[in-house]
């Protein structure tokens, strides 16, 4: 976002913080400073300092999402058959979880990176498990 295409509006409520943007759409002046540090985290090449950004973002503009997240993952351990390893019996075979990942997360990580920038396999799933711990399933990866 062009920092000069941002154009400050005067808010009917002092406390809400408003800016409106020349594409019509109103945002929070909360949503445009998380833009603008995630826009400079992004240049850093490091896209884990960026992950983490959103991940906070996350947590606190979704608190419902968030509180029931934290109750589906509560529910995901404790119903696993070995919760250390995060295992639970399948009809033919035993299957294991990792990590659970909000779909809204998904999304927002995605506006940022696309798939040729940053590729989720396996390799990224393991590591964002590690560095977050909290959408990590089984107590042992």
């Amino acid at each position: 976002m062009d920092k000069k295409r941002i154009l400050n509006v005067p808010d009917p409520e002092p406390s809400s913080g408003v800016v409106a943007v020349d594409t019509g759409k109103v945002r929070k002046a909360e949503d445009v400073a998380l833009v603008d540090k995630v826009l400079t985290a992004k240049k850093n090449r490091n896209p884990w300092k960026v992950i983490s950004l959103l991940v906070e973002a996350w947590a606190k503009r979704s608190t419902g999402d968030f509180n029931a997240f934290k109750i589906h993952m509560k529910d995901l351990r404790e119903t696993r058959k070995d919760s250390r390893f995060g295992t639970t019996p399948d009809k033919d075979m035993d299957r294991r979880m990792i990590l659970a990942f909000p779909q809204a997360l998904m999304y927002m990580i995605r506006s940022v990176y696309k798939a040729e920038e940053l590729p989720m396999d396996r390799t990224f799933y393991r590591e964002f498990a590690k560095r977050f711990r909290f959408f990590q399933v089984p107590d042992k990866i």
